[in-house]
């Protein structure tokens, strides 16, 4: 069976776009964002000492898109700090630990200015998760993460960068026009003629 790292890398080629481009694509920005919260997270998990007993499970507690990201970075970071992983619930000891998680927040936000020719890229991720006994479910350590990743792209970009598939992939876009100055100045302009004739015809 492959490895849980060998199937994370196999997953994101198939998951980010196909075309050549120095930047990097929303998936790879959310898989950067999403492994920076993992990583926050498994630093400050206090786990007992009988966790290693067995193989830990990782569960989702909800549905989402992103449940096998999610999934294989917890996967793999828990196998390199040495831990006996398993993504099988079925294939779990009733007496061991479980982690859960759940997706609270997961997206891409985009900002581009007057001129248009660039867009500040914003990946974010909210996280909650919870490790517990299998068996009896207490809970020994639980925490909620949330981590941001920018960068700035060119609006050319944006489109081969997006992902088909994933909707929490694609950039939520966020485009400044220049209505939003001239209709502040239009009003001025108005409310400041109808002061000047009410006060003219005094």
């Amino acid at each position: 069976m492959p490895s849980v790292p060998f199937r994370l890398a196999a997953l994101l080629l198939v998951a980010t776009t196909a075309f050549a481009t120095p930047y990097p694509t929303n998936m790879d920005l959310l898989v950067e964002t999403v492994s920076s919260a993992v990583d926050a997270c498994l630093a400050d998990m206090d786990m007992p000492a009988e966790a290693a007993a067995s193989a830990l499970l990782v569960v989702p507690q909800n549905k989402h898109d992103a449940n096998w990201m999610v999934d294989h970075l917890l996967a793999d970071k828990l196998l390199q700090r040495g831990f006996s992983v398993t993504l099988d619930s079925t294939a779990a000891s009733g007496g061991g630990m479980r982690l859960s998680y759940r997706i609270l927040d997961l997206g891409v936000n985009g900002h581009s200015g007057l001129r248009g020719g660039s867009v500040d890229r914003q990946g974010r991720v909210t996280l909650a998760l919870q490790l517990s006994d299998e068996e009896d479910d207490i809970v020994h350590w639980q925490d909620e993460i949330t981590r941001v990743r920018q960068d700035q792209i060119p609006k050319k970009h944006l489109d081969i960068l997006q992902h088909d598939k994933f909707k929490f992939a694609k950039t939520e876009l966020e485009e400044q026009t220049w209505g939003k100055f001239v209709e502040p100045v239009i009003v001025s302009t108005v409310l400041g003629g109808l002061i000047y004739l009410f006060f003219s015809n005094r």
